[in-house]
């Protein structure tokens, strides 16, 4: 089956990668990267570092559950798992993450996972909050008119879910599994652990002190990245206004969800491009956004390289083994 994932994701990368670089004048391509700021390339490198640490507090506050850690010693992990994403497919980092910290701390791998998946929907509820506010301060053309109320909906139903969980805890979560078992009765065993391993994540909730310090955190992390946008805007010298770049991260991180090669190549390139293109940026010039925000991504990327090898951790190894047990949260990034 990862096969046969691996093999549709590298097929629509390649598409999405085909129509956004085809049609393109590569003399004035050249002529926007030789007319780039690099200084702002860098700066936004540093901007991305500083965002991992954010990422890296959170976590800590996550994880307070089952283990009081310090966010010092997370950074190398939450980066470790943003190489893994980058290296290797259906985004199976935060696995190696889990896999990781779990080796490192004798912690249960579920367990971590439970909160890497509380994370990750913190992400979705705020990115969608952003999106949505974003909807209703800027005028949209009448035929999005009604992305909003759906939106809106979406946003009710997930948070109440996810009180409902915090509220009946295992007995929900009981729920879940013999319906989820009933459904999928080849994967028994796996629901139940994924299934319990969110629920039990999700106690975080039981402490109001962490919720509004997590959600708060989550905020700053969706800033600090439209921020990391802006930077290579204006790299660029584009002329848009902030709600675009707004509308970029929110729609290049909902694209993630596409089945495609890792590191959402193809995806992050077609779907910039095109909100670009909406705000009158030339193609030839839009082209180079997710190439230069790439570039800025490199030091992460070495960064957890050099960790995970610190670590004395093979990365097929960690995601074979954490495969064994687990199975791969969706990842926001």
């Amino acid at each position: 089956m990862s096969k046969v994932r691996l093999t549709i994701g590298l097929v629509i990368s390649l598409v999405l990668l085909y129509f956004t670089f085809r049609n393109l004048d590569w003399a004035e391509v050249g002529q926007a990267l030789r007319s780039a700021n690099y200084l702002y390339v860098a700066f936004t490198a540093f901007i991305i570092l500083a965002t991992f640490a954010v990422r890296a507090l959170r976590w800590s506050w996550l994880l307070r559950p089952v283990r009081v850690l310090a966010w010092r010693g997370l950074f190398s992990v939450v980066l470790i798992g943003f190489f893994g994403n980058y290296v290797l497919p259906a985004k199976t980092g935060e696995l190696v993450r889990a896999y990781v910290l779990g080796k490192r701390e004798s912690m249960s791998k579920s367990a971590i996972l439970g909160t890497i998946a509380v994370e990750k929907t913190m992400d979705t509820l705020i990115l969608f909050i952003i999106f949505l506010i974003t909807l209703w301060t800027v005028p949209l053309p009448a035929e999005y008119a009604n992305i909003e109320p759906v939106i809106g909906i979406f946003l009710v139903v997930i948070i109440g879910g996810m009180l409902l969980l915090a509220a009946r805890g295992r007995h929900a979560s009981n729920l879940i599994v013999r319906t989820l078992q009933f459904v999928f009765p080849w994967w028994k065993e796996r629901v139940a652990r994924i299934t319990h391993s969110f629920v039990d994540g999700l106690s975080v909730l039981y402490h109001g002190s962490s919720i509004v310090v997590v959600l708060g955190l989550s905020l700053v992390i969706w800033l600090m990245t439209t921020l990391n946008f802006w930077l290579i805007g204006q790299a660029l010298n584009l002329d848009i206004p902030l709600y675009g770049y707004v509308i970029i991260v929110a729609v290049t991180n909902m694209a993630s969800f596409i089945p495609s090669l890792p590191g959402r190549f193809g995806t992050l390139e077609l779907f910039s491009v095109a909100v670009l293109g909406l705000f009158g940026v030339d193609k030839n010039t839009a082209v180079l956004f997710p190439i230069l925000l790439r570039a800025a991504q490199l030091a992460p990327i070495l960064l957890g390289y050099l960790f995970l090898n610190r670590e004395g951790v093979k990365i097929l190894d960690a995601q074979k083994t954490a495969k064994e047990t687990n199975s791969a949260p969706m990842s926001l990034n």
